[in-house]
């Protein structure tokens, strides 16, 4: 794995554990970035974060009782 991305999501984990959602983490480490292949890097991780969940609502909104 890249060096740069471990030490991003390593930062991402370390924020998650202190209660920090992980949104709020993308935001806190996109604006410490200090590449623009960080900041590419963190936005793709968001996109993907995003994605997974609409994804995730789609699903439960398919699978909830009618009724």
């Amino acid at each position: 794995m890249n060096s740069s991305l471990k030490h991003i999501v390593l930062q991402l984990e370390d924020l998650t554990q202190q209660d920090i959602s992980i949104g709020r983490g993308l935001d806190l480490l996109e604006a410490s970035a200090k590449t623009r292949k960080d900041v590419i890097m963190i936005n793709v991780m968001r996109d993907s974060y995003t994605e997974m969940l609409v994804e995730e609502r789609q699903c439960q909104f398919f699978l909830k009782p009618l009724g």
